[in-house]
Formats: structure tokens, sequence, C-alpha cells
């Protein structure tokens, strides 16, 4: 094919992909009974006990607000220093948060307590004052042989799973000075030492098998948060031009991600060249990258408390050399292969054994496989050595890198499984050669009749 007959088949390409997208889409967020269904489901699998759950206490420095991933996925409460407490064997619960002085009011709006009862938040058998809470565990733990639900594991945030925290938490100790509680830890220090006779039981593991499966509203969101976030993808490609910069290429997908209602990054972009591409998760962004560099870009948007995950490597000059050339080949062809074979039933370690055998076959070591859950954190709980079941959405990222030769090639998708097979929500990005290279040689044409 031509260059031009290239270009234009692009442009062709890219209007289609505009034209599907809703510029300005409304944010679709969650119905009050997705929360109460999400309790329900929680006091049938638990059957007997007290479920007691928390709220961040503090915002996040520098961001906007984020509740606490587990304490949102059963509330939709937003709402600072909150606290919810859930009878499990009839799913009825009670909020707790605290009252406000005027200034807090001021600052930070009403919290629901302080607004009386808000309609879009039915469901709570009632809401209470935080301070009212010991009292109430305190007759709950009365009870002949109490159970109290507890998470005893790691929190998780848009970009810091459960494992990730532990890790950190290792980092931590080992500094001086450090060897403070979580509050996790802390909590259940607390409950044990003020509930003697109550069985702290932990809860993380019936909330991670919630979590793993994907609701049809979980999906709906999934799906455009897809749409956009693949759209603002291809955008960043058309931002490359000669001796640019990487945080050019951040900002056309950024702008555009906020411009169609996505509130945040599922993680910190990142847009590595040159040295760059083999540092995984590379986070600054500033390099003026040059003729004869890779860019490789993992990034997407979080919208309603749900991530995507993409990820696309292109040459800077619109062209491969041939060593770049048959390492793409080789990751195009592994995470087609793989993907196709994400059918209900199927399993990871066979997805292993069919990219191992790809990566065979083009001479490069290593091998690649079905990847991490996808969900409220980008990398998502869930236990990976489940068979795929309808409802899981799973990033699927082949890598092929030589350090030595400046070489990483990385094609990622977010893809859902589904009963009819896997549904690609990012598809919307193109990856196959030559349209990735159709549409950089049409950033860097439209780059040169702009100067």
């Amino acid at each position: 094919m031509t260059n031009e007959r290239r270009v234009f088949g692009l442009a062709i390409f890219a209007a289609i992909g505009v034209l599907s997208l809703d510029a300005g889409a409304e944010r679709l967020g969650y119905p009050p009974s997705e929360f109460i269904a999400r309790r329900q489901a929680l006091a049938k699998d638990l059957g007997t006990g007290t479920v007691v759950l928390f709220g961040r206490t503090e915002p996040l420095a520098g961001i906007r607000f984020r509740q606490d991933n587990d304490f949102y996925y059963f509330t939709g409460n937003e709402d600072l220093n909150a606290a919810m407490v859930m009878n499990a064997a009839t799913g009825a619960a009670t909020l707790y948060l605290p009252h406000q002085t005027a200034g807090e009011i001021r600052a930070l709006g009403r919290n629901l307590l302080e607004n009386g009862t808000d309609p879009k938040l039915p469901g709570f058998a009632a809401i209470q004052p935080l301070d009212a809470l010991p009292g109430a565990l305190s007759r709950i733990t009365t009870a002949r042989e109490p159970v109290l639900w507890l998470r005893l594991q790691a929190g998780d945030e848009a970009d810091i799973n459960r494992g990730e925290h532990a890790t950190n938490l290792a980092r931590r100790l080992a500094n001086v000075g450090g060897t403070h509680l979580t509050e996790d830890a802390n909590r259940a220090a607390w409950f044990r030492a003020q509930f003697p006779a109550a069985q702290i039981k932990d809860v993380t593991s019936y909330i991670d098998r919630m979590r793993t499966i994907k609701s049809p509203r979980e999906i709906e969101i999934m799906r455009l948060n897809g749409r956009i976030s693949a759209e603002a993808f291809r955008r960043a490609i058309l931002a490359t031009r000669q001796s640019g910069f990487e945080y050019e290429i951040e900002a056309e997908a950024t702008y555009w991600m906020f411009r169609n209602g996505i509130q945040g990054n599922s993680f910190p972009p990142i847009v590595g060249s040159g040295p760059n591409v083999n540092v995984w998760h590379y986070q600054d962004n500033g390099r003026q990258y040059k003729d004869g560099d890779l860019v490789v870009m993992d990034y997407g948007g979080a919208l309603d408390y749900l991530g995507i995950d993409i990820t696309r490597t292109w040459p800077v000059a619109g062209r491969f050399d041939d060593y770049q050339l048959r390492a793409y080949r080789c990751a195009l062809e592994a995470e087609k292969s793989i993907i196709a074979a994400m059918t209900v039933g199927a399993t990871r370690a066979q997805t292993r054994g069919i990219g191992n055998a790809i990566y065979a076959k083009h001479g490069f070591p290593g091998g690649a496989s079905a990847g991490h859950y996808v969900g409220m954190s980008v990398h998502d709980v869930g236990d990976s050595s489940l068979p795929f079941g309808p409802g899981m959405t799973i990033a699927v990222e082949p890598i092929v890198e030589d350090a030595s030769k400046q070489l990483h090639v990385r094609i990622e998708d977010t893809v859902l499984i589904t009963e009819k097979g896997p549904e690609i929500l990012t598809s919307g990005v193109p990856k196959e050669v030559e349209q990735i290279l159709a549409l950089v040689q049409q950033a860097l044409a439209r780059k040169s009749t702009s100067r």
C-alpha cells in the first residue's frame, strides 16, 4: 500500500472513531440498587455475623478525592471518615458519619448526616453520627459468640493493589521510624483489645470474589471508558512530531479523556521514548524524542471508580527497523492469539502455552499470557488461577524487550469475558502494523505542513 493510500485509510478510520464517540458524554454512575444488591450478595455469602467497613479518613494530597474502593463498592458513599455496619444475617446496613463544623461544611460541603436523607442513597437502615459507633459495636459484641467481619488485608487504590501495598509496607518497615501500623492493622488491634470475646474474621476474600465479576452496570461503564480512553490514545499518537516531547503526547490523551467525563487516571501515565522504554513504570514523561526512537505509551482513564489499561508502541519516525518490526509482529500475534483463546472455561495456563509458542516461533525469549484483572484497581483483585468466567475484565499485554538495543514492544488491551467470546473494550485504538504506521505518518505529515 502506498503512503498516500495508507494515510487516506487512516483518515477514514479516524473519522469513524470520532463519530462513534459522543464528545462530552455524560457520566453513567450507579443507581442505588447497585449498592443494595452488593450488600445483599455479601450478606448471603457470609450468612452470619456483622460486617464493619471504613471509608477513607483523610483525603489524598493533590488529587480529586476518591473513596476507599471496598467501602465505595458497598455503599456508594464518598463522605470523609465514614463507616458502615451491616448485619450479615439480613443485609441491613447502617451508615455512620461524623458531625461537621461550619468550617468543614463550607470547605467540603455537607455530608449525608448533616444534609439529611439523600434520595440518591436510600437503602440504609439508618444514618447515625460517628460517635455512636463504639456504643453500637459494644451492643453487637454482647451477643452469644459474636462474629465481626473486618478487612484484615490492605485496601487498594486505583493504581496500587493489595499486594503492592504489602510490598510498600515492607519497604517502609525497613526504614528508620517506619514501624507504625497501617489503619487496617491498627483497627484490627483495637477491635481485638476492645472486644476479646468476638471472633474477628477477614472479609477480604469475599469482597475480592465479588469484585472479580463485573455487574451489568460496571460493564456498561467500562465499555464507555474503553471507547473514551481508546480515542484519547489515538489522538495521542497523532500528537507525534519530529523532535517532540513525551509530555505533549500525554497531554493529548489526558485532554480528551477529561473532556469526555473521565474523573481521573487509572494510573500515572507512562510515555517513554528511547532509553525510557525499558523502564516499565516510567512516569517523568519529560524527554525529547528523536528519529529512530520507539515510544511506549501505557495509560487509561478511571470512570466511576473503574479503570481501563491500554498500551501501544510506535516508531516516532513513522517506520520500524527490521528488528523492531520482528518484535512488534511477535507481540501483536501473541496478543491476538491469547485474546482469541480467552473463552469461558479456559485458563491463564492455556494462554501461556499459546504465548510461549509464538515467542519461540519468532525467536524471542520469554513468553506471554492473559495478564492481570482490571477494575477498581488497574491491577485488580481476584484469583488468577480461576478459569475465565463471564464478567471478568482482564488486561492482555505481551512484551518483547531487548534493553541493549532500547527495544521494548508492548501491545495491551482490556478484554471482557462474555458467553459469546472475548470482547476487546479498547478496540478503538489501532494496533495493526499498517494502521499504527499510517497514523504516525499522518501525524508527521500534518505537523510538517503546519510549520
